[in-house]
């Protein structure tokens, strides 16, 4: 009896944490963070009607990585009223008493153009791996929204030149069936 229940347990805790992974088609939950700038933003919401790219790190080799795409989307993306792009860094596992240097460490090594794109979240960091479907910290993990903040792309990473490519395609995709 024990190894049924067991069994039962295992496949229902396997389906509820698959369940919550971010795939094409699905909504992103509400992300509640500060900007570098200071400014309180609640993504979706924030970005309703525009095509999205999010870039999730979890750690600084993932923030450095991260770097690697947020670069060349700023410099295809710098101002388009389409489309736009946040660095979500998740900080709820750095100590309370160092997220003020942590921030302030990331603030200096971001360009002043960067920083109101860029946001710290200090909450539902472990749910967040979950969604992202975490394999390694390290990574940057990416995700692509259309203007409805439904889930189109997913990658994790460091920048691929190819894969790029590829993100670059979508969107096009995206916005063109938007102005339709």
């Amino acid at each position: 009896m024990m190894r049924i229940f067991t069994c039962v347990f295992l496949f229902f805790g396997i389906a509820i944490a698959s369940a919550q992974t971010l795939r094409p088609g699905t909504t992103i939950p509400q992300v509640k963070g500060i900007t570098l700038e200071e400014q309180a933003i609640i993504l979706p919401d924030a970005v309703r009607g525009k095509v999205t790219l999010l870039i999730i790190t979890f750690s600084k080799a993932a923030g450095e990585l991260g770097r690697g795409w947020s670069d060349p989307f700023l410099k295809d993306y710098p101002q388009d009223d389409k489309v736009t792009s946040y660095v979500v860094a998740m900080l709820e596992d750095v100590p309370s008493l160092l997220r003020g240097m942590v921030r302030g460490s990331i603030k200096r090594g971001v360009p002043l153009s960067m920083r109101r794109r860029f946001l710290t979240v200090t909450q539902n960091e472990s749910q967040w791996k979950q969604y992202v479907g975490l394999k390694n910290d390290k990574d940057p993990y990416l995700i692509l929204l259309d203007g409805n903040s439904q889930v189109q792309w997913v990658h994790h990473g460091a920048f691929d030149p190819t894969v790029y490519a590829g993100l670059k395609a979508k969107i096009a995709e995206l916005v063109s069936a938007k102005i339709k």
